[in-house]
């Protein structure tokens, strides 16, 4: 059973804080509309991964960041909220560990924002405002979701999580031959042609489905996605681009909240002011103030 109660700490990481802020707003909307009152912590430190992955820090210095993180930071919460597959792989690896109770007495749960809102996505459904019908998604879950944990959900109505969040919503999904392929930025320790390599080749799969736009539940992915296609376009190697969104915002944009003021698309490199797609016209973009 996914649920978050008691005391509960919203952590939005370094993307959804200081990229994506969006995300962080959708996804704390959400919460308070499935009666979770999160809090935050006293101030952000980032969860280790980004610097592990670089090659800066060793696994048992990420570890003491998210003992860190949790236990002082955070002040020892029943669950811990977070909006990013990196965040969630980092404390849910530390939360595992006995030596991490033990030393630091803590007692605290890491939950995914997609795994919530994935519990309660007729309840969430029952609520739109938005008709969904005619927008075709492309799925990215992401490497660090995927493959990290035995327990991480698979999907009851479609092949992932985030497919039965999109067929709640009554979203069309479409297939592509690179589904499955990583985003390229876990490669970041090796910067350059083989980040752009892999992302480039994800990002013309989805291109060529015809999809209006991609759904995911990791801000470094949208990063990845956001920036190879703009840069793609900017090189005229794509004819367009489309609007990549956290799942959060997805969710939040059918339950009919502002696009811009709550769930952020015009902070995006690939936004409804670059993009042509069927999104536009379902969310009313551009806004009335701005006509």
């Amino acid at each position: 059973m996914v649920e978050a109660s008691g005391d509960v700490v919203y952590y939005p990481g370094c993307l959804a804080l200081n990229v994506y802020p969006g995300i962080s707003k959708t996804s704390i909307e959400l919460l308070k509309l499935l009666g979770v009152k999160p809090r935050l912590p006293t101030s952000v430190l980032c969860c280790g991964l980004p610097i592990h992955l670089s090659g800066v820090a060793k696994g048992e210095h990420v570890d003491a960041m998210s003992c860190f993180n949790v236990a002082k930071l955070m002040g020892n919460p029943d669950y811990v909220v977070v909006p990013c597959n990196g965040c969630y792989l980092t404390l849910k690896k530390a939360l595992s560990s006995e030596e991490f109770k033990v030393k630091c007495a803590v007692k605290s749960k890491c939950v995914h924002i997609a795994e919530l809102i994935w519990a309660n996505r007729w309840k969430l459904a029952e609520l739109a405002k938005r008709d969904l019908s005619g927008l075709k998604v492309a799925i990215h879950v992401g490497c660090h979701y995927t493959h990290a944990f035995q327990d991480s959900i698979k999907g009851e109505d479609g092949e992932d999580l985030l497919e039965d969040i999109a067929l709640a919503f009554n979203a069309q999904v479409v297939d592509y031959e690179e589904r499955h392929s990583c985003c390229g930025a876990p490669a970041v320790k090796w910067v350059g042609s083989i980040l752009l390599e892999l992302s480039q080749v994800k990002m013309v799969s989805v291109l060529n489905s015809d999809a209006d736009v991609l759904l995911t539940m990791c801000p470094a992915c949208m990063l990845t996605f956001d920036k190879t296609q703009y840069e793609l376009k900017q090189l005229e190697e794509v004819e367009r681009m489309i609007p990549v969104l956290h799942v959060s915002q997805f969710v939040a944009l059918a339950l009919g909240l502002d696009p811009k003021k709550t769930c952020g698309l015009h902070l995006h490199l690939a936004n409804p002011n670059n993009t042509s797609t069927a999104l536009n016209d379902l969310i009313g973009w551009p806004p009335q103030e701005e006509l």
